[in-house]
């Protein structure tokens, strides 16, 4: 059996091809009342990973930190189990996609993102590894505006206008991620959300408003970045997505639709992560059941760099028990 390893060498044995002393595991979720003050979130982020003892923390900030910077109004709840809810769009019609400009990381939303990355990483110093959510722009684009069907209609009949808009989100994003490793992130979370999905564009439409305009804000995080690349939803364009090679792959395993980890191992050929079924296994299974299905994952997967995890945020309503039980059945 090997020796005992830290949470960095168990990551890096990983990544080198080696076979670390257990299988690595990483879970994230949100904390709706925390989100909009840096020190409580950042605080609520630690007492995570500190309960938890995760390989790796995601930082998993109010997703609105993305957009409503460019004019989205939320509406916020006190109540843990409530997710912010949009109450007004940016982009009501294609003419406004024009005001989508560049903007500087010293807006008040990025600057709060960065003050709990510093924050965090006081409390969890190097070389534990702590990454950054990021979605890309065409998922931030999508969040602009009242629903996908909106968007889709601007990107099929006014692409020139809606281009101009992911540029501008691009460049701004390529100077935060590059903020967001000053202030002591070991890299980005970078999630497609619901656009890297057959479900909603075609391979031509990804290729020319998502991965082309994606790559910038990837590289920007730097050749050392510890990257965690997240092909969100079903149907999804994982091997599209070959070509970005993070430290980790994850995506939604349990959706048949998708690639298995094993399936898609073989063309990344690099670590994957996934195989709980945060939305269904998470929220109705005993500990008992979780545990048993986490451990036949893993010998399952014993040929292959896995971590175990999520296939996307999980519900704020999944027991602690059943959050424990995930961890432990990790441990030998």
């Amino acid at each position: 059996m090997p020796a005992r390893l830290n949470h960095t060498e168990r990551l890096q044995a990983l990544l080198e091809g080696s076979r670390p002393d257990r299988t690595p595991v990483a879970m994230w979720r949100h904390v709706y009342p925390d989100e909009n003050n840096p020190v409580q979130f950042a605080e609520a982020m630690v007492d995570w990973q500190k309960r938890y003892d995760w390989d790796f923390l995601k930082i998993n900030p109010k997703a609105s930190y993305h957009y409503e910077p460019w004019g989205v109004k939320m509406r916020l709840s006190p109540d843990p189990l409530t997710k912010p809810v949009r109450i007004k769009p940016a982009i009501t019609n294609v003419a406004d996609w024009a005001h989508v400009l560049p903007l500087p990381a010293s807006h008040p939303e990025f600057d709060a993102q960065l003050r709990s990355i510093v924050l965090i990483r006081k409390a969890l110093p190097r070389p534990f590894r702590v990454v950054m959510t990021v979605f890309n722009p065409i998922s931030i684009a999508g969040d602009m505006v009242a629903s996908d069907s909106v968007l889709l209609s601007h990107l099929r009949e006014s692409p020139d206008a809606l281009m101009s808009a992911l540029l501008a989100i691009q460049s701004t994003f390529v100077r935060l991620v590059q903020e967001f490793r000053n202030a002591g992130a070991d890299g980005i979370f970078f999630a497609t959300t619901q656009w890297a999905s057959a479900d909603r564009v075609t391979r031509d439409e990804l290729q020319r408003f998502g991965i082309a305009i994606d790559r910038p804000i990837w590289d920007a995080a730097g050749s050392d970045a510890f990257n965690v690349l997240h092909i969100c939803d079903r149907n999804n364009f994982l091997m599209e997505y070959a070509d970005f090679k993070g430290a980790i792959t994850n995506w939604d395993t349990s959706d048949p639709s998708n690639p298995t980890l094993g399936d898609a191992f073989e063309f990344l050929r690099r670590p994957v992560m996934g195989g709980i079924a945060h939305e269904t296994d998470l929220l109705k299974d005993t500990p008992e059941i979780l545990r048993d299905k986490v451990r036949r994952l893993i010998e399952t997967h014993r040929g292959i760099p896995m971590v175990v995890g999520p296939g996307c945020a999980i519900p704020v309503t999944v027991p602690p028990e059943n959050i424990q039980a995930i961890r432990d059945a990790v441990m030998r």
